[in-house]
């Protein structure tokens, strides 16, 4: 099968449909996410902290360990405002591959790496960017996932995260306590805040989720799901075919 490299209008449709059974009920609402080992997947460094850096910050807080992949762009400027960003969540360990932006797809070496650190690392939950974000780089790292569970039937969770495109969540998390957190995180990506001042885009987002689903001052929303089904949701967006 070849992978798409964009999103296209029947990727969305797909994935209306595989989703419509869950459409009518109201998404979950959390105060604090499940306790575990947490692996996030930025395919850029501040992916991770725009979509879900108030829920991180209640991990670290909680006590879970939190580690971070970095995927592209890893620049000696991004890194260091990596790091930064980090220190104000609670993120304990980092790695970076260094791949350029929009190639992930190109990179044969990108699912054994990816393969490695799970296998060591052995998360409870892991974090990425939404099956449908609009960003190739961010569907690439979904399909290296799905490749990668095809062949190693992970029994991780998953939480997939908006940055590029909204979402319509299963889950919100109640980040009003760690917002302050995730603030300070986001102003330390100087380098991105030039093009894109991403403190505004959270927290108008994050405003959002917390007034349409009641739950605190700011909340982030989640596709969360087994990585068994969300593999399933996968196989029904970009294969076209039914399982």
């Amino acid at each position: 099968m070849k992978l798409p490299a964009r999103i296209k209008w029947s990727h969305i449709r797909r994935l209306y449909e595989a989703l419509e059974p869950g459409l009518k009920a109201s998404p979950l609402k959390l105060e604090r996410p499940e306790s575990g080992r947490v692996l996030i997947l930025a395919p850029h460094i501040d992916d991770d902290v725009i979509g879900c850096g108030g829920t991180l910050a209640k991990h670290a807080e909680a006590g879970d360990e939190v580690a971070a992949i970095y995927f592209a762009d890893c620049t000696q400027e991004r890194m260091k405002e990596a790091h930064e960003a980090a220190q104000e969540i609670g993120i304990g360990q980092m790695e970076f591959l260094g791949y350029p932006s929009k190639t992930l797809l190109k990179q044969k070496d990108a699912a054994q790496r990816l393969k490695k650190t799970l296998d060591d690392y052995r998360p409870d939950t892991v974090y990425l960017p939404s099956l449908f974000d609009r960003h190739n780089d961010h569907l690439a790292l979904n399909h290296i996932l799905a490749g990668l569970y095809r062949e190693n039937r992970y029994g991780f969770s998953v939480c997939a995260y908006e940055v590029w495109t909204p979402l319509v969540p299963n889950l919100v998390m109640d980040v009003s306590s760690t917002f302050p957190k995730k603030n300070a995180a986001l102003s330390k990506y100087r380098s991105q805040l030039i093009a894109n001042n991403w403190v505004e885009a959270a927290v108008s987002l994050n405003r959002y989720r917390a007034i349409v689903s009641g739950c605190g001052q700011y909340a982030e929303g989640f596709m969360r799901y087994s990585m068994e089904k969300y593999f399933e949701l996968w196989q029904d967006v970009y294969s076209g075919k039914k399982r």
